[in-house]
């Protein structure tokens, strides 16, 4: 059996969980007994727990890129002293250099995106990750507190980090508040009732849109943007809805706030969807767009190696510059192209219906390390 520590909160438990809790399911209707055994107490790996074998979901997360504090780095090394094997599944958004500093007490260091060129992994990337690095090179955007750098990998180390699924995996729609109840209920202790409250994984069947992008929709750009704390991240978000602002069709883009059901049935009425990158450049918007059936419209993704891939260029989404140079430009062709938007739309969604289809054997294969 294998012991997952993990922290629960939502994006844990809805999205990063799915493949833990599906194949737990799986074992239960095959009468085939239980492979984990889940808890959120590193106290009690460490005092009672007779497991060989830890994976630890999410633990430790911080939004602002910083180390291990202190008691956290003791923790770690108490477990390494404790564990045949530790497998950590990192909780960062983004492809970037958080997190590495658990390298020295882990097997195996899984993110949700990892970067296309590893040589990204020998450079000191402003916030950790490589779209605030281009935003503070570029605009002089600045954090407070001010980052002041952070562990970087050597030439033999910049295969470590490696690729699990990113939040494409998870519940859509994300209501909150049966999720904020289930996530309380399994931080009580009961994890399986709380995922059951929070609806289906994606992975558990894709309900497919009756029309794709197409004419009958009566919004052009759907573009309700929340900007991240984070200012080096949301700048991304801060400069495109600055430019929307800025034009003369601003009438193309819906932007502004709204209730979270008004949201939804919104991108069921969208022609296209603008998702620029969020805490990381993959994006609940970003799935959210292609389960609704409209045309994904996002900052190029060439940097990435992210699963599933739904950012194959002009097949699965429409590219943009980080500078969003070709935002208007690109928003006007493919809203005067109801083919081409109609086909893309379209074939993203069969690629990601595909991918989730996958994921039994992708998950197989991981647990086959363990389970010979």
């Amino acid at each position: 059996m294998i012991t997952v520590l993990a922290c629960y909160e939502r994006i844990s438990l809805y999205h990063t969980m799915v493949p833990f809790f599906l194949k737990e399911r799986s074992c239960r209707k095959r009468q085939a007994g239980k492979i984990f055994h889940f808890t959120r107490r590193a106290d009690w790996c460490l005092r009672y727990d007779g497991n060989s074998v830890l994976f630890m979901e999410r633990c430790f997360q911080h939004r602002e890129p910083r180390d291990l504090a202190p008691d956290e780095l003791e923790t770690m090394k108490r477990l390494r002293d404790k564990y045949k094997t530790i497998v950590f599944f990192c909780g960062q958004g983004e492809a970037g250099t958080n997190r590495l500093d658990l390298l020295p007490f882990v097997d195996q260091l899984f993110y949700k995106s990892v970067f296309t060129d590893r040589s990204n992994y020998l450079k000191d990337l402003y916030g950790k990750n490589l779209f605030a690095d281009y935003y503070h090179r570029r605009y002089g955007v600045t954090d407070d507190p001010e980052y002041s750098g952070g562990q970087l990998l050597s030439a033999a180390e910049t295969r470590r980090p490696e690729l699990s699924w990113n939040i494409g995996l998870g519940t859509y729609p994300r209501f909150h508040w049966p999720q904020r109840l289930g996530t309380a209920l399994a931080r009580s202790g009961m994890a399986g009732l709380g995922r059951r409250i929070g609806g289906k994984p994606a992975a558990a069947g894709l309900p497919r849109p009756s029309d794709f992008s197409g004419s009958r929709r009566s919004i052009a750009v759907h573009a309700r943007i929340d900007p991240v704390s984070c200012l080096s991240i949301a700048y991304q978000r801060r400069l495109f809805l600055d430019l929307i602002a800025g034009f003369r069709r601003k009438d193309l883009f819906l932007t502004g706030m709204v209730p979270q059901k008004q949201y939804y049935r919104e991108l069921a009425d969208s022609k296209i969807v603008l998702s620029p990158f969020g805490w990381g450049e993959v994006c609940f918007r970003d799935f959210e767009a292609i389960l609704s059936g409209a045309l994904l419209l996002k900052p190029d993704m060439g940097h990435v190696t992210t699963w599933p891939d739904v950012y194959i260029p002009y097949e699965t989404y429409v590219p943009l510059a980080w500078d969003g140079s070709d935002l208007l430009p690109q928003a006007q062709r493919y809203l005067e192209d109801e083919g081409k938007r109609r086909r893309i739309a379209s074939n993203a969604f069969e690629v990601y219906q595909k991918a989730l289809a996958e994921l039994p054997d992708r998950f197989d294969a991981l647990l086959g390390e363990f389970f010979p």
